[in-house]
């Protein structure tokens, strides 16, 4: 016999699941229950869950949600359970409380789980599915949960074919989706400091004739191409290139050259070197962990229209 999940059966245990709570914490004031979205995670497997419950333990603090982790395992039981994410203000003795549902599924019956999670959503609320690690990017299986979504967060930062990365992400947005990638959230530090650079008039745009994105492996990464393609269209007088250079993958430095002086942005661990235009100084980049990204992404659940410029 097929197992199945029975939708009204979770929602009845995550009723009770408060119950319990408020039974627990009513000495201190009982527990506030706090949901914003509903935040579907796909994981791989066990260990990868659980650094799923780890990140969101963070996230909900400032992003309180319902959050379902999909455990997506070949011959895995389908099967589901309820848990709790509880938190205290400094300060407060009454805890904050999210919920969440933990399903596994084997890839086969992703569509099944797909249906299992139409009512599993809060009702009135945004809902955004976060799509953990490369498979995304070409196992058609996931295409059924992209539905479910007002917002699909992804990260090709492992994706091996950068331009197949980015040919999935523009189909996503041609089918009607609104989607993000977190390896553009990574660069947001080195644009920061770039707008800096000219509010400061380091240099001035219109005298830039060219800039150079070096990237270290083989082949230019998805950040690479996104970092060119933001500079074309700032500044679309210039000539931009993309060259390659010994090191971890990944953006490593940006040169610019105008009429008047060549500046620098070379990383440096987790900071930014700026010289030439008479600078010469580091400036930090922003954390760019997994918690710190997300934290960024789920602030704006619109559209990014310089992404989707970007994008192309």
């Amino acid at each position: 016999m097929i197992a199945t999940i029975q939708p009204q059966k979770i929602l009845r245990e995550l009723n009770e699941q408060w119950d319990q709570l408020d039974l627990e914490q009513a000495s201190s004031g009982g527990v506030l229950r706090a949901c914003a979205m509903t935040l579907i995670v796909t994981a791989n497997d066990d260990a990868d869950a659980e650094q799923v419950r780890r990140t969101l333990g963070v996230l909900m603090h400032e992003h309180p949600s319902r959050a379902v982790i999909l455990k997506v395992r070949d011959d895995a039981e389908f099967e589901a359970r309820v848990f709790a994410e509880c938190w205290k203000p400094f300060g407060s003795a009454q805890q904050i409380c999210s919920e969440g549902v933990e399903i596994v599924s084997d890839p086969v019956r992703l569509e099944e789980a797909a249906q299992l999670l139409v009512p599993l959503r809060v009702p009135d609320l945004p809902a955004v599915l976060w799509c953990r690690g490369a498979d995304v990017f070409h196992l058609r299986a996931f295409d059924v949960l992209f539905p479910l979504a007002d917002k699909i967060i992804v990260d090709s930062s492992t994706v091996s074919r950068a331009a197949a990365a980015l040919g999935f992400l523009r189909n996503l947005r041609s089918r009607g989706f609104r989607a993000a990638d977190l390896h553009w959230t990574r660069l947001t530090g080195w644009r920061e400091i770039l707008a800096h650079l000219f509010d400061d008039e380091a240099m001035r745009g219109p005298d830039i004739v060219s800039a150079r994105v070096s990237y270290g492996g083989a082949t230019p990464s998805t950040c690479a191409l996104y970092f060119s393609s933001w500079i074309e269209n700032a500044l679309p007088q210039a000539r931009v290139a993309l060259a390659s250079e010994a090191g971890p993958p990944g953006l490593r430095s940006i040169t610019f050259d105008s009429t008047t002086c060549e500046l620098s942005l070379r990383r440096d661990g987790s900071s930014i070197q700026i010289t030439g235009c008479g600078r010469n100084y580091r400036s930090p980049l922003a954390p760019m962990d997994e918690e710190s990204l997300m934290r960024e992404e789920l602030k704006f659940l619109g559209t990014d229209p310089v992404f989707e410029r970007v994008l192309g």
